[in-house]
C-alpha cells in the first residue's frame, strides 16, 4: 500500500514559523533506512514519534497518527535533541 502525507495548513504554518521545517523534509526523513518510530504517550489519540534524518543531514522528530491511512496526519515535527540523538546514533 502506498502511503501518502497529509498536514492541515494551520498547523504547518505554525511549525514552520517556530521550528522552520518543511514538508519535503519530513517526507524525507521518512525515507531514512535507520529511522525508527515509537508511540507518542501524549495526547488523546493514537500517535507516533518518528526520528529520522534529512538527505540534508537534519535530524527530525515527527509527530504524526495512522488514523487516516493509507494518510499520515502530520502533527507536528522539529529538531531532535538530547536523548533523541543519543538514541539515533547509539542504534
Amino acid at each position: 500500500m502506498d502511503v501518502g502525507f497529509v498536514w492541515d495548513d494551520t498547523k504547518y504554518k505554525a511549525v514552520v514559523k517556530k521550528h522552520n521545517v518543511a514538508f519535503y523534509e519530513v517526507v524525507a526523513a521518512f525515507d531514512d533506512l535507520v529511522g525508527y518510530e515509537v508511540p507518542d504517550s501524549v495526547g488523546h489519540e493514537d500517535r507516533w514519534l518518528w526520528v529520522g534524518k534529512t538527505p540534508w543531514d537534519r535530524l527530525l522528530i515527527v509527530v504524526y497518527t495512522e488514523q487516516d491511512l493509507p494518510l499520515y496526519r502530520i502533527i507536528t515535527a522539529f529538531d531532535a535533541e538530547g536523548r533523541w540523538i543519543d538514541e539515533y546514533y547509539g542504534r
